[in-house]
Formats: C-alpha cells, structure tokens, sequence
C-alpha cells in the first residue's frame, strides 16, 4: 500500500456527524442573518429621514450639515454617519446619500459639508448624482472649510447623492477604518486564490501531522505475515492501537470476543436476531467496557431481540454509556503504554479548535455579509476558513500520537494482520473451524474478515455453539452470509449512539 492509499484510506475511515454539523451550521446562518436583516432593513440608507413627515406633504427647505472630524468621524446634524467616508489609496471620499425616495415634496435642500481644515479649492473635488425627479442642482465652495451642495424641485421618488473628494492628510482614520481599506483594496481574484489555498493547505499540514504521527504504521506495511498472535489483548484495543480511534468494527469485534468467551449467544432469525445471557457478567475476567457494552445490551432480562436493542439505542439522542465504551477502551489502551496521552483528550482538542474556527468563520461570514465594505471579496476568505476548519475538524479523530511502546507494539500486529489477510488457502487441519473463530474477531478489527473466511471455504466447517440459525446450512458461506450482516449492524448501531463528546 503507497501512502496516497494510506491516506484515502484513513480519510474514507473518518466517522463524524457531518451531515448533523452542515445542517446545524446553516440552522445558525438562518438564524444570524435573519437577526442581521430584520435589523439592517428598518434603518433607512439615506442620511435624511423623512419618516415623522405626512406621505406626499411639501416642506419648502431643508438643510443639513454635515461634519468631518480631524480622526474622520462624520457627524449629519449630530447622527454618526462615519460608513460613509471611504478610504483610497491617493485620496479620502465622502459618499452620503441624502435622499433615497424620501416620500415628500421638497421645495429647496441645502447641505453643508464642513472639512477638518481649511483647503484650496483645487484640492476638493465636488460631485451630485441626482435622479428620478430633481429639478435641478449646483455645487459651491461657501468659505476655505465649506463646501455647499443645492438642490430644488425634489419629487417623492427621487434619489440624491454627494461625494466630495480631499486629501488624504486632512484626516487621521481609524485603524478599523484603514483595515477596512486594506482589505477592500485586495482583488476578488486574490480573495479567491486564497478561499482554495487555505483549506488546501490546511489539508496538507494536518495530513503531514497524519502521517508523521503515522510513521510506524507507514513503515508496518510492509512486514512479513506471522501467524503468532502477538499478545492476549482484547480486539477494540487493538484496533485503538492500528488506527488511534474506535469505529463500529471495534464493537462488532467485542461482541465476537465475548461469544467465543461464551458469555453472550446470537440467533440469527429471518426477521431479526436474539442476543442471549450465557453466564454472569459480573465476572472479574470482563473489562469494564465489555461490562459496560453488555449493560447496554442487556437489562434485566436474559435475552435481548433486534426490537430491544434499537428501543435502548433509540430511547436517547445520544448514549452515555456507549461514550463511556469508548473512554474505557481508550483508557485500557493508554494504560497499556500504547499512547504518549488518552486519545480521547487529543481528539477531543483537535475537534474543538476544528469546531471553533469553524464557528469564528461563521461569525466573520455574517459580519462581512452586512457591514464590510463593497465589492464584498473578504467573503471568500471566510468560505475558505470555514473549508479549513472543516478538514480539521474531519481529521481530528485520527490524530492520537502514539508511544515508542506502541509503535513496537504495532509491527507484530501487523505482521499478524498481515497472516490473516493471505490468500493461501489454510492447511488442512481438524482443528480449522476453531482456529477461524479465535481469530474472527481481529480480523474484523483489521477489516479482513473476508479475506480470513475464505481461506477457510475448503475445510470442513463446524458452526461455533454460541451461535444459531434458521438457516439448515452448515458452511462456513452460510454462517458468515448470516452473522456478518447482523454483527454490522449492532457494532454501527452501538457506535453511531455515542455521545459526541467523545470520538
């Protein structure tokens, strides 16, 4: 295997609630820019409000001043109207809409735009975009600090706006402000460059953490097969130890463990299956976990039906005790000196920063959608955040560091994998039936269980007692058709249920 297959397959590995977040994600865009619009649509865009006035009334003048502070504040009759002053590389500009359909008839209307200092007249530039029914309008100079803007015979459909161009050393901006230029002056061709880089480049940093965390593994493809088992260790945690995460393979595997330790029975029915009680679980010899998985599957009763088990898993959005599953896996695999630390902590962490940037893209997203300055190219920038802390969050139940002891641990495995996987077919022996039961369950861990079965299809097959079917057929094609689906089932339905505090 090359590590372009290494990675695709790690990536089509990955379990996450991702149709969940999407969904949740565009509940909270819903959410925010309602909040955003209803705000933004009862606040008139025009610098006059005519609201108070009787619809289709005459007002014989109207005047409005309108000031430039020194740090480039802009004051209309007292009211902030500082968005309206834009900053540009060889000059500052002042764009105020003074009408826009302001309902009412107006005789005369004179605005006065007072500068920070006082100018020659060839360093302002003046300008009046009136339509829609302005009679008619002149712009003038009143003193060295005024700049004069009339207008007459304004109808109730009209539009009028001014601009006056001065000196970038007549203001000092804020720094909000020349942040807002700044970004504003970068091209959508940029912005959009940079909307593909950034979670391309995400994708490649955290995949190069991947598989520098994943070096061992890397270099154990290509060990030669051993049929020896390297240690007595139950099947989920040597999954935790493969792949640094625990899936729905893990708990079909548990599962398989226990029947063959005769404490569990399955009967495999046309229309569902029965999980039996062989003896107590209470015995020291369980794990934690297995105890925990068995109470899950089990209440008081000694037998549990399809029905039964999709009512527990059902009965709550999310599972307690199926998280609990997971930390004790995760525990017994820390414990064991498999992982420098829990990697329930280190998914956990990843996911969170994941989720974080995800939700701070979110929020810069919203925020430039309705008060960043025109053309709107920053949001771009925020599409590709967003992108990037999706692949981190998606990444994030792969990326446990494991020990030097682990990594020792995990040549023999698989080396052992590696047996199971062999196409040979397996040596005749007497003994074959239940040398292809102790193994079943690794080898589903490892994802080999069908590569395991069919070394077996020639020997004769003896169907293991803790397993039953209506089915008459004693092949070995026969109990795998029957138990493969259903164990799949159980281990996806169990896996999926658990809290999504743990991963």
């Amino acid at each position: 295997m090359n590590n372009f297959a290494l990675i695709k397959a790690l990536l089509h590995g990955v379990d996450f609630y991702w149709k969940k977040f999407f969904v949740l994600s565009l509940f909270l865009v819903a959410i925010f820019g309602g909040y955003f619009f209803l705000k933004n649509s009862n606040v008139s865009q025009a610098a006059t409000d005519f609201s108070d006035t009787p619809e289709f009334s005459l007002i014989q003048s109207k005047s409005i001043n309108i000031e430039v502070l020194p740090n480039g504040k802009v004051l209309s009759d007292g009211k902030n109207i500082s968005d309206t002053l834009k900053i540009f590389s060889d000059h500052d500009e002042l764009r105020i809409i003074l009408l826009d359909s302001p309902g009412v008839f107006i005789q005369d209307l004179t605005a006065k735009v007072k500068l920070p200092r006082s100018f020659q007249k060839n360093e302002v530039e003046q300008i009046t975009y009136a339509v829609h029914g302005v009679g008619s309008y002149r712009n003038y100079i009143q003193d060295d600090r005024v700049l004069v803007y009339e207008a007459s015979d304004i109808t109730t459909s009209s539009t009028l706006t001014i601009v006056t161009k001065f000196p970038k050393d007549m203001i000092k901006p804020s720094l909000s402000k020349n942040i807002a230029y700044n970004i504003s002056s970068v091209s959508a061709k940029s912005y959009l460059i940079l909307a593909v880089i950034l979670p391309l480049a995400t994708l490649i940093v955290t995949l190069f953490m991947l598989l520098k965390r994943r070096k061992d593994q890397i270099i154990s493809l290509n060990v030669d097969p051993n049929d020896k088992m390297p240690a007595e260790v139950s099947p989920a945690v040597v999954g935790v130890l493969i792949d640094g995460q625990i899936g729905s393979r893990e708990i079909a595997a548990t599962l398989i463990s226990l029947a063959e330790r005769k404490y569990i029975f399955i009967i495999k029915k046309t229309d569902g299956f029965t999980f039996g009680k062989r003896k107590s679980f209470d015995s020291p010899e369980l794990e934690p976990f297995e105890k925990v998985l068995l109470s899950k599957i089990f209440t008081e009763n000694y037998k549990s039906t399809k029905d039964d088990v999709e009512m527990r898993v059902g009965h709550h959005i999310f599972s307690r005790k199926m998280a609990q599953v997971f930390l004790g896996v995760y525990d017994e695999a820390t414990n064991a000196g498999y992982f420098i630390s829990n990697p329930a902590s280190v998914h956990r962490r990843w996911r969170l920063t994941g989720i974080g940037l995800f939700f701070l893209s979110l929020l810069g997203f919203i925020q430039s959608a309705f008060y960043a300055p025109d053309p709107k190219f920053t949001l771009l920038f925020w599409v590709g955040s967003m992108a990037a802390a999706s692949v981190i969050v998606k990444i994030s139940g792969m990326m446990p560091a494991r020990s030097s002891e682990g990594s020792r641990a995990l040549k023999p495995w698989m080396a052992f994998r590696k047996y199971l996987k062999m196409k040979d077919d397996f040596p005749p022996n007497q003994l074959a039936s239940s040398i292809y039961m102790k193994n079943l369950s690794l080898a589903i861990v490892f994802g080999v269980e069908d590569a395991w079965a069919k070394r077996f299809m020639k020997e004769n097959f003896s169907k293991p007692d803790w397993y039953e079917s209506e089915d008459p057929s004693p092949t070995l094609e026969a109990f795998i058709g029957g138990l493969y689906p259903l164990i799949s089932f159980v281990g996806t339905l169990l896996a999926n249920s658990h809290e999504p505090t743990v991963e």
